[in-house]
């Protein structure tokens, strides 16, 4: 076993760091000692690896750091450490030097509260910039503004960890997982032409918005075929989606707003007969059923807790989904869906981007800043959607190696590849033929 000594400050947050990547990822067992000496110290026998705590160790017991944005770095520092073949490796906390002695190695980038930074995703409570909808805004992000958010820096520097530990004499296997395909849909909209107003909306659209009288001819082909000759809605494409994830082997993860009509954009009647067919449907092919919270749910636990219980009364288990929009606030949403015994989140995925919002590809424990406590749930970020794809690609082209690329980077580190395509956008009107970028995007991940 070996043996950890920290500084005497924020405890709790540097367990929760090390406790992740040291047992949880790298599976190694450790004893963790406190003292007054300024730095991370990892010790088996006479093997020793020192790394700086630069970050923790220079703050007051319980000072609120997630309330100071003035402890965000400006720019990203980026360093070389040739002698281990890394290069323009992220420095977020600390300074770039690696030290070798005789009996040592001494590193000077503070790994590990870089990592927590990231995971905990404190800097969205310190910058507090929110856009229309209450989310943090994308371009404030470090990582968006120094360019490294298509980089999963935690898992970076958990291999980085894995080298400076062998090298100093500390047996490390490295990462204890397999890479994962997860394939999720929000379903935000059940079906498109189920009601008059919703075939008089889209017919206006074609002609106004879109000014295509093919697209108008379209439209009211489909609203024949499905209204008189029983053909299924344009937007009842559970069957398309499960059918891909079983020829992938996988799951199709579906999360349903469990809304009732007048609540703030909700577009479908969870009770009604399209939404209970499709659950059933989902649930006799031994997919997934999760829940996908209203937009009135943000930062509103009785409504949350509500909307899970209705998702109940139509299927088992559920533990998984991610927020309507995306809307999520730190720490109140993570511990909203922790105080609802949610056991997934999946919200913490850029809307405008793609890429490792919290610098990561792999489900982590979440931490509370706040309370200073780890919950119980889980969050399993989301690295692509297909309106953040097709805004970054421009062509579907584009869109099919853009995603690759992510799952490529994905696999590297035996991480979770979690892609979000809504069950709308496959070939309608704007979406026309994109059934064929999931299609090949998903033959391939």
């Amino acid at each position: 076993m070996i043996s950890v000594f920290i500084h005497n400050s924020f405890v709790k947050e540097k367990k929760y760091i090390l406790d992740f990547i040291l047992s949880e990822v790298l599976g190694l067992e450790y004893q963790l000692i406190a003292d007054n000496v300024k730095s991370y110290r990892i010790v088996e026998a006479n093997s020793r690896l020192i790394i700086a705590d630069s970050f923790f160790s220079d703050l007051k017991e319980d000072y609120p750091y997630y309330k100071d944005a003035d402890l965000i770095p400006e720019s990203v520092v980026f360093a070389d450490y040739p002698a281990l073949d890394v290069f323009k490796l992220p420095v977020l906390f600390g300074e770039k030097g690696l030290k070798s002695e005789d009996e040592f190695l001494q590193l000077d980038n503070d790994l590990f509260a870089g990592a927590f930074f990231m995971l905990t995703r404190w800097e969205e409570i310190a910058v507090s910039k929110e856009d229309t909808h209450g989310r943090f805004i994308e371009t404030e992000n470090l990582s968006v503004k120094n360019a490294i958010h298509l980089r999963p820096v935690v898992n970076e520097y958990i291999d980085f960890l894995v080298l400076l530990l062998n090298k100093s004499g500390i047996s490390c296997n490295g990462v204890q997982r397999k890479y994962q395909v997860f394939l999720t849909h929000d379903v935000d909209d059940i079906a498109r032409y189920n009601k008059i107003s919703g075939i008089v909306k889209a017919l206006a659209g074609d002609i106004i918005k879109r000014r295509s009288v093919k697209t108008f001819f379209g439209t009211l082909k489909d609203c024949y075929r499905i209204r008189f000759k029983g053909q299924p809605d344009v937007y009842d494409t559970f069957d398309y989606l499960m059918d891909i994830s079983d020829r992938k082997g996988v799951k199709s993860r579906f999360y349903f707003i469990p809304g009732l009509p007048g609540e703030e954009d909700v577009r479908f009647d969870i009770r009604s007969e399209p939404a209970l067919k499709a659950i059933e449907r989902i649930k006799t092919r031994n997919h997934i059923v999760g829940i996908h919270p209203s937009y009135s749910s943000y930062c509103n636990k009785k409504q949350l807790e509500s909307e899970k219980k209705r998702m109940e009364k139509y299927s088992d288990n559920i533990e998984e989904g991610r927020q309507h929009y995306l809307r999520f606030k730190n720490p109140q949403s993570w511990q909203d869906w922790d105080d609802c015994s949610l056991k997934t989140d999946s919200s913490i995925g850029f809307y405008e981007n793609i890429g490792f919002r919290s610098g990561i590809c792999f489900s982590y424990p979440v931490f509370n800043v706040v309370t200073r406590e780890k919950l119980n749930l889980r969050e399993r970020p989301l690295i692509v959607m297909d309106t953040a794809l097709r805004r970054c690609a421009g062509t579907k082209e584009n869109s099919v190696s853009m995603a690759l690329e992510m799952a490529e980077i994905t696999k590297k580190y035996n991480g979770d590849f979690v892609l979000l395509w809504h069950n709308s956008n496959l070939s309608v009107n704007e979406w026309q033929g994109w059934n064929e970028v999931y299609k090949k995007i998903t033959e391939s991940i």
